[in-house]
């Protein structure tokens, strides 16, 4: 008996065995297309909220200039290694940030507001790919998109990245270092190691010591996981250190060079010692104030943080080493910080990408009816409030500092400028000039007695105690809201 069908050929088998791979590979094109063009919006919309307002803050407060001056002295005195600040080379932090505002600066040879800022601003940008690469290995796409979406539009990122400060490119240093361990854990990629210790080396060449979170990080999980030897061997923890010092050590050679015994004292034991681990009693205020401020980098979305952590808790059991991870992360950051005497808000900027995965993951697992939408809208309600609440706070915040008839007046002569109770950064910032800072009313009353020629900003709250006479009031300005007087013999 025929049979009534007819079988397919090894032809035809392999024509429709090749059929299927060319679909799959097909299929494979596309949604890598899909997940560079999700990527390539992702970053767009990003650039738009950081970028808006680009170079119209202005910069108030020594912080905020310091790392802009430092960058004027690398282009006018080409002092790459060591910059200086009024002559004198500044060893509390590596020239990391410098070196990338006088890179951004080169093609039109000034730093200004806009060129001063363009470093943070691209660091945010790879803050927010990290977050989303994350997401994509640990979760979904929609979980890694909602978590880029979310970490751009966290208070700490969407304002930080507009000031010329290295808490930005020291936020995407450690999340960069987080990508790579996680890259190396999850994937077994065992070059992303060296990924991970370089990028904790570029930390460091940001901010310092402080870079060594990402480690603690990296060794907290794997412990956790693995056990102390287990985390030694994943790691490859001897030879990763070795990378790392080797890193490190030329900026700490030069500045042990350059400072000697102050670079021991002044540097390692004062102020990367002892500024986080003070001794003596502390208030009540060393709880409640590093929660305050963790909370307060991460608004809005830190009222959904609890809920997030909750249920990543609970939850834990489905993907217990991605929720571990992120756990892990985010409470080594936050532990880290908070046991430091000092307590800024900036600090606590690494916390973002590690909550923002959270509370993504958490929103990506929730079963109510049209997820997708009602996170769409609230995100747009968040980011348009925050562009608006950027435009009244920036135009406020500007309006409280004016040196315009100060510079006016000093224009017309070369005289040395002093000043007392002022911050002489940005001074030197704006007015273009070299500004000589008198530490005490002393030394101010010094000068005056001296009847050395020359001007003098002071505080106006200064003033009645400082200055007794031989100089007269020829103007005045303010900054960061405080009133000034400008002096002259």
């Amino acid at each position: 008996m025929r049979p009534t069908g007819h079988p397919r050929s090894d032809r035809a088998v392999g024509r429709g065995a090749s059929g299927r791979s060319a679909e799959t590979s097909v299929g494979g094109e596309r949604g890598a297309v899909r997940e560079r063009g999700r990527l390539a919006l992702l970053l767009a919309v990003s650039t738009l909220l950081l970028s808006f307002d680009l170079g119209r803050w202005v910069l108030a407060t020594n912080d905020e200039t310091r790392f802009p001056m430092l960058a004027r002295d690398i282009l006018a005195q080409g002092h790459w290694w060591l910059p200086r600040l009024n002559g004198v080379a500044h060893l509390n932090k590596p020239p990391l940030y410098a070196w990338l505002i006088a890179i951004a600066a080169w093609p039109t040879g000034a730093v200004t507001q806009q060129t001063a800022a363009y470093p943070s601003v691209l660091a945010a940008l790879g803050t927010v790919g990290a977050t989303y690469w994350i997401g994509r290995r640990l979760f979904s796409r929609e979980a890694a998109l909602a978590a880029g979406l979310i970490v751009v539009t966290t208070y700490g990122v969407f304002t930080m990245a507009r000031v010329p400060m290295p808490d930005m490119m020291f936020c995407f240093a450690l999340t960069g270092a987080m990508a790579a361990f996680i890259a190396a854990e999850f994937d077994g990629r065992r070059w992303a190691l060296a990924l991970l210790y370089s990028m904790v080396g570029v930390a460091f060449w940001t901010k310092g010591p402080a870079a060594l979170m990402a480690l603690a990080v990296a060794l907290g999980y794997t412990w956790a996981t693995h056990g102390w030897a287990g985390a030694a061997r994943r790691l490859a923890l001897a030879p990763g250190l070795v990378l790392l010092v080797l890193v490190i050590l030329p900026w700490w050679l030069l500045d042990a060079a350059a400072g000697g015994g102050e670079f021991t004292q002044r540097i390692v034991l004062d102020d990367w010692l002892l500024w986080y681990f003070p001794a003596g009693t502390r208030s009540w205020r060393a709880v409640t104030d590093p929660i305050g401020q963790a909370l307060t980098i991460l608004l809005p979305w830190a009222a959904l943080l609890p809920f997030a952590v909750w249920a990543a808790l609970r939850t834990g059991r489905e993907s217990p080493r991605a929720m571990r991870v992120l756990l892990v992360w985010a409470g080594t950051v936050c532990f880290l910080i908070a046991i430091s005497r000092q307590q800024r808000m900036r600090y606590y900027l690494p916390l973002g990408p590690p909550a923002a995965l959270l509370i993504a993951a958490w929103c990506s697992g929730l079963t109510m009816a049209h997820r997708r939408a009602a996170f769409a809208g609230g995100w747009t309600v968040v980011a348009l409030g925050l562009c608006l609440w950027q435009v009244h706070a920036s135009a406020r915040h500007n309006e409280a500092t004016d040196l315009q008839a100060i510079a006016r007046e000093i224009s017309q002569s070369p005289k040395p400028l002093y000043t007392f109770d002022v911050p002489e950064l940005v001074l030197a910032f704006y007015l273009e000039r070299p500004v000589a800072l008198l530490p005490d009313s002393a030394r101010l009353q010094s000068l005056v007695a001296e009847g050395r020629s020359g001007y003098l900003v002071i505080a106006d709250r200064a003033v009645p105690r400082a200055l007794s006479s031989g100089l007269h009031r020829i103007g005045g300005g303010r900054v960061n809201g405080r009133p000034l007087s400008l002096f002259n013999d």
